[in-house]
């Protein structure tokens, strides 16, 4: 009987290997794709984060470039809004 068993495993011994291969084969692909969700992962978190970074810059630029703000910093430094229309000026050439 234990001949049989030996004759039996020479006999599908490409077939053993070719299935042992497979395994390894899955195995690894198993990996690599977890690899790839890890780093998706991390870069999804890093786009987040850089969301909120973009908004919270974004904010504070509209509230910066606000009129009253705007004339809140320029007062500071002595220039006012002025009262009058603007002129027009012409070249007389002719």
């Amino acid at each position: 009987m234990n001949k049989n068993w030996l004759n039996l495993l020479i006999k599908n011994l490409s077939f053993i290997v070719f299935i042992a291969f497979l395994c390894v084969l899955y195995i690894t692909n198993v990996h690599l794709a977890e690899r790839k969700m890890i780093k998706i992962e991390k870069m999804e978190k890093e786009v987040e984060t850089l969301r909120y970074k973009y908004m919270d810059v974004k904010q504070s630029l509209l509230y910066t470039s606000a009129p009253s703000i705007i004339e809140k910093k320029v007062l500071d430094k002595g220039l006012k809004q002025t009262t009058k229309a603007p002129q027009v000026l012409k070249n007389e050439k002719n």
